[in-house]
């Protein structure tokens, strides 16, 4: 029995073992299963998001490359735009073809054979297409036509290939009037008195002053008038209101005016004589004179408070000679000065009496 009842227990131990080894075997393939699921969507979500996150950077990226670019393209139009400006307006070629243009266009001579060459001259300056007959007729014109002066005054219209010069001139007309005179008999003369003798002088008919216009036009290496020139009103004369002392008249301080004159007397001394190291004692940002100028006194004096406590706005008007030319001249000046320790400092100082 015994024997039977050892190979019960051993069937029942291995048996045990057998199950245990299934469920152990069994976890572990649920647990293997489950990683590889857990592993699987955590790839595919960092892999979705990846995908979301590249994608919008590359959008942002491609906006903020579009908005450079398209920054950078209107900077360099607006550059290019300003060159060309600049070419034309500064050239000194196109504004020296422009009157040496107008001066062979205003100058009309009186002589037949000195208004040819004129006409051939002009034409030298004209574009193709364009001729001297097409920018004036003088058939009826007896007299003739003197500059007297021309300056730029403006240089407008201006593209890649072209501007208008814009000049200010000053000419003068004259007619010739013929007049007959009788010969007088001289001695060894041909002449036999009583004949009539056919003069001619100039009679000025006076000044004129107007703005003309010319078109040039150019290919980058040389320049013509591209147009017939055309003539313009002086601007009309305007008189601008000058400067004034703006500054609230209720701030004005007239208790401080003696003590302040006297400093202001005293630092517009050391403004004319001192170096720049010395003024940096009486005032924030240094400046001076020293040599140039001698200072001569103050007019139209006024001090007003300023916006924190010890605080003074003086304006005046600065007498100052040049040498011992006997030579004075006004200056304005705005100082705000401030009071520390009963000693006077500039802490601003202003060639103006508006600011």
């Amino acid at each position: 029995m015994k024997p039977l009842e050892n190979l019960k227990q051993g069937f029942k131990h291995h048996t045990d073992q057998g199950r245990k080894k299934i469920w152990k075997d069994d976890r572990r393939l649920k647990s293997s299963r489950l990683n590889g699921r857990l592993l699987f969507s955590i790839a595919f979500w960092a892999v979705f998001a990846g995908a979301i996150f590249f994608t919008f950077q590359s959008w942002a990226r491609t906006g903020f490359l579009n908005e450079k670019v398209n920054g950078y393209q209107d900077k360099a139009s607006a550059q290019i735009a300003r060159l060309n400006e600049a070419g034309f307006a500064n050239s000194p070629a196109g504004e020296d073809y422009a009157a040496q243009f107008i001066a062979a266009y205003i100058n009309v001579p009186y002589n037949e054979k000195e208004r040819e060459e004129r006409s051939n001259t002009l034409q030298s300056y004209l574009a193709e297409g364009l001729t001297a007959g097409q920018l004036e007729d003088l058939s009826a014109f007896g007299g003739k036509r003197v500059l007297k002066s021309a300056s730029l005054y403006d240089v407008k219209n201006v593209s890649n290939t072209a501007a208008s010069y814009v000049y200010r001139i000053e000419y003068e007309l004259f007619k010739i009037v013929e007049k007959e005179q009788e010969a007088e008999k001289k001695e060894g003369s041909e002449e036999i008195a009583g004949e009539e003798k056919i003069t001619a002088y100039e009679e000025a008919l006076g000044k004129k002053e107007q703005m003309i216009v010319v078109r040039l036009g150019t290919d980058g290496n040389s320049f013509n008038v591209i147009e017939q020139p055309y003539y313009e009103a002086l601007p009309a004369v305007t008189r601008l209101v000058s400067v004034q002392d703006s500054t609230d008249q209720a701030n004005r301080n007239t208790k401080a005016e003696s003590a302040l004159k006297q400093f202001a007397s005293q630092f517009f001394t050391s403004y004319t004589t001192n170096s720049i190291e010395e003024m940096s004692y009486l005032m924030e940002e240094p400046e001076t004179l020293q040599g140039l100028y001698e200072y001569r006194g103050l007019e139209d004096f006024v001090v007003y408070d300023g916006e924190q406590k010890g605080q003074y706005i003086v304006k005046t008007l600065v007498l100052l000679q040049e040498g011992d030319a006997d030579l004075q001249t006004k200056h304005p000046f705005t100082l705000i000065v401030t009071k520390e320790n009963n000693k006077f400092y500039v802490q601003d100082f202003k060639h103006t009496i508006g600011g």
